[in-house]
């Protein structure tokens, strides 16, 4: 449940989520493309789906700790469960085009595969 009578909604609570920056890029996960979902149960309950691109990345305990903060501080006491196995696989073209361009001009380059297995820079 939410406490100290702070009321905040799930359309609130993934503005906040997808604020949290990713621990090796200056973007949001929303940004990033890596925000799948956040539900908010009857109870009170918060799920939260991440698509990461990289499933062994040590920075994933500091994401998790960092949504667990935001929740936390946003008055969110019940059970909060995270995910970083989202339904389909995060790829380059789900980052926000003014994110794409910023990575670029940091000396990013992104490689997208596409279907047909051909690699295209994003």
């Amino acid at each position: 449940m939410l406490g100290r009578g702070v009321v905040v909604n799930a359309a609130e609570l993934r503005q906040l989520v997808g604020a949290v920056r990713d621990p090796h890029l200056p973007f949001g996960l929303a940004e990033l493309g890596m925000l799948e979902r956040l539900d908010v149960s009857a109870c009170g309950t918060v799920d939260v789906v991440v698509n990461v691109p990289c499933h062994h990345c040590p920075g994933l305990q500091m994401l998790d700790d960092d949504i667990r903060e935001v929740l936390r501080r946003a008055g969110v006491k019940a059970e909060v469960s995270i995910s970083f196995q989202g339904q389909a696989d995060w790829t380059p073209a789900a980052i926000s085009p003014h994110v794409r361009m910023a990575i670029r001009h940091m000396g990013i380059q992104m490689v997208a595969t596409a279907p047909t297995g051909h690699g295209g820079t994003l």
